[in-house]
């Protein structure tokens, strides 16, 4: 069942954002931990500043909202990470699937309420192939990462 963390969730999603740390291509995450910090960011989250749905002990998708960067009063949904446990993925419950239409559902009723002005997915490149123009999203860049 996918629903809306709160703050007794927090032991959970900060092991799953650490195994997703642990998997991401970026090296450099990989030795980065400041506990303080990333408690007092999932604090403001879960407080309002964005959204976190889990489904307990299998998987989370967070965002934040903050204000766009060209105009403070528009504010956008950034989806932060997206993660679920390697034997859960690909299976028959599609907790993957739930999670990512979860998201997508609650940012159109914020955008829909004027909340936000826009939302946003990112993928890596170790990310499942989704078609994510099928969910009404268009590519509009790419990252590139200097691992000197």
């Amino acid at each position: 069942m996918v629903r809306k963390a709160n703050k007794f969730d927090k032991p959970q999603i900060v092991e799953m954002l650490r195994m997703f740390r642990n998997e991401s291509p970026i090296q450099q995450y990989k030795e980065l931990e400041n506990d303080e910090y990333i408690n007092g960011l999932l604090d403001r989250i879960i407080a309002g500043q964005g959204i976190i749905f889990i489904a307990d002990n299998i998987g989370m998708i967070m965002g934040v909202m903050l204000p766009t960067i060209w105009d403070d009063t528009k504010i956008a949904l950034y989806e932060l990470a997206w993660y679920v446990k390697p034997e859960h993925r690909s299976t028959s419950s599609l907790t993957g699937y739930r999670l990512f239409r979860t998201y997508i559902d609650y940012a159109k009723q914020l955008k829909d309420n004027g909340k936000i002005s826009l939302y946003t997915m990112a993928k890596m490149t170790t990310s499942p192939n989704i078609n994510y123009q099928k969910y009404g999203f268009t590519k509009i860049e790419e990252s590139w990462m200097n691992n000197d």
